[in-house]
C-alpha cells in the first residue's frame, strides 16, 4: 500500500474509525456502525494482527490535527498498548503516509466526567454591597447539589437572567421550567450556612445533546442554563468579594495557547491559570447527573456530549485551577480593571480545568452578560 498525494489527515481519521469498525475495537459498541461513515478502511495499513492490541483496550477516540507542514491523526485507548506494539502501529503507518507528512500518535485518554461529586467549602456564597455575588454557589431547589453562578444577562425583552452550567441548574436537560433555583446550593446548607435564597426559577437550557459528531450536528452544544430572576435586589454582578473581586466583564476575548486567565468559584474561589490548548476537534466528555422532580421522581442523564471546541486550562500554582463545585465559572482573562470573556467552566481535576466558549450561543438566544454598569 502506498499514500496517496491527495490524502488528508481528516480522510485517514474517518478511515481508522471504519477500520476500528470492520475489526469491532470501539469502546462503544452501540455506535460501531455509526461511527464507520465516511471512511475507507483499506486505507488504513493494519492487518487482524494490529487489531488484536484494541480487543481488550478499545479505541476511545480519533482525532487529527496539524502543526505546521506536519499532520496528526490521533488514536486513543483507555489502557495503555505496550511500547513495542505502539511503535510498531506507528512504524506501519509511516510507511505509507511519511511522504504525505502525516503521521500517527497512539496514546492513553482517560475519560473526563462530570458527576455530582462536589469539593467542600467554608464559604460557600460572596457578598458585595450586602447582595449575593457571581461566583457564589448555586444550584437546583430539588436535588442535593452545587456549582456557581456564572453571571447576569439580560434577554431581548430586557429581562434579567442568571447563568451557571446546565448540569447545574438545569439538570442535563432534564430539569423541569419553573424549578427553583436556590443560593447556596443544597449541598452547601449546614448549620454554619443555614439561609438558603431562592434567587431565580429555571428557564431554559443550551443544547446538550448526547451524539456522535460524525453523525450529528454539534456545533451549538454547550452546557449551559438560564433562569429567570426572582429578586433583583438579592443578586449582582460582582465575581467574588473582597481583594481580588471585579465586575463581570461584558466584551469577550478571542482564546490561545498562553494566555492568562482566572476565575472565581464555588470551591476554590479566586484562582489563576494560563490556557494550554485550544481544542478544535470534538471532545467528548462523560456526565451521569440525576435530577429530581418531587420526593420519589427522578431521571437521570449519564452519557457522552461532544463539544466542537474546549480550552485546556492549567493553574499557575501548585493547586488547581477549579475542583468539583466550581462547575459554572466564569473565566476571564487575567488583566485587572480591564478583564474580558473567555467562556464557562463546566469541570477540572488537579490536572486540567474544561472550558467552553459561550459567545456564539448567547447570541444566537440574543442574551447579553451585564456588569454593575448596564443593568
Amino acid at each position: 500500500m502506498t499514500g496517496s498525494n491527495n490524502i488528508t489527515a481528516e480522510q485517514l481519521r474517518n478511515s481508522l474509525y471504519a477500520w476500528a469498525v470492520q475489526h469491532t475495537v470501539l469502546a462503544d459498541d452501540a455506535m460501531r456502525e455509526a461511527m464507520g461513515l465516511g471512511g475507507d478502511a483499506r486505507l488504513i495499513p493494519f492487518d487482524d494482527s494490529f487489531a488484536a492490541y484494541f480487543r481488550v483496550r478499545k479505541i476511545i477516540k480519533l482525532g487529527c490535527s496539524r502543526k505546521g507542514a506536519i499532520s496528526k491523526v490521533s488514536l486513543a485507548t483507555r489502557l495503555p498498548i505496550a511500547r513495542a506494539k505502539r511503535e510498531r502501529l506507528i512504524a506501519e503507518f509511516s510507511k505509507v503516509y511519511a511522504a504525505n507528512n502525516i503521521v500517527l500518535d497512539v496514546c492513553v485518554e482517560k475519560p473526563f466526567k462530570i458527576d455530582q461529586s462536589v469539593q467542600s467549602t467554608f464559604k460557600p456564597v460572596y457578598f458585595y454591597n450586602q447582595k449575593i455575588s457571581c461566583g457564589s454557589s448555586i444550584g437546583l431547589g430539588n436535588q442535593r447539589n452545587a456549582g456557581t453562578l456564572t453571571a447576569l444577562a439580560k434577554n431581548e425583552r430586557g429581562e434579567l437572567l442568571g447563568i451557571s452550567c446546565n448540569h447545574v441548574t438545569g439538570g442535563c436537560n432534564t430539569a423541569s421550567v419553573g424549578t427553583p433555583i436556590v443560593s447556596p446550593g443544597i449541598q452547601d446548607v449546614s448549620p454554619d450556612n443555614f439561609e438558603i435564597s431562592v434567587v431565580g426559577l429555571h428557564d431554559s437550557t443550551g443544547p446538550m445533546s448526547q451524539g456522535l459528531p460524525q453523525v450529528f450536528d454539534i456545533s451549538d452544544n454547550c452546557d449551559i442554563a438560564f433562569f429567570d430572576i426572582s429578586d433583583r435586589d438579592a443578586v449582582c454582578s460582582m465575581q467574588g468579594e473582597g481583594v481580588g473581586c471585579y465586575d463581570t466583564p461584558v466584551t469577550f476575548a478571542k482564546a490561545k495557547e498562553d494566555l492568562r486567565v482566572k476565575k472565581w468559584g464555588r470551591s476554590t474561589g479566586l484562582t489563576h491559570g494560563e490556557i494550554t490548548k485550544v481544542v478544535t476537534e470534538p471532545e467528548s466528555i462523560d456526565y451521569n447527573v440525576i435530577s429530581y422532580y418531587g420526593p420519589i421522581s427522578s431521571q437521570t442523564f449519564k452519557g457522552t456530549v461532544y463539544f466542537a471546541k474546549v480550552f485546556e486550562v492549567e493553574s499557575l500554582s501548585i493547586n488547581p485551577f477549579s475542583a468539583g463545585g466550581d462547575s459554572g465559572s466564569l473565566v476571564v482573562t487575567d488583566q485587572a480593571g480591564s478583564e474580558k470573556i473567555i467562556g464557562i467552566l463546566i469541570g477540572g481535576n488537579n490536572l486540567k480545568s474544561y472550558v467552553l466558549p459561550i459567545q456564539e450561543i448567547l447570541k444566537k438566544r440574543k442574551i447579553t452578560i451585564i456588569g454593575k454598569h448596564n443593568v
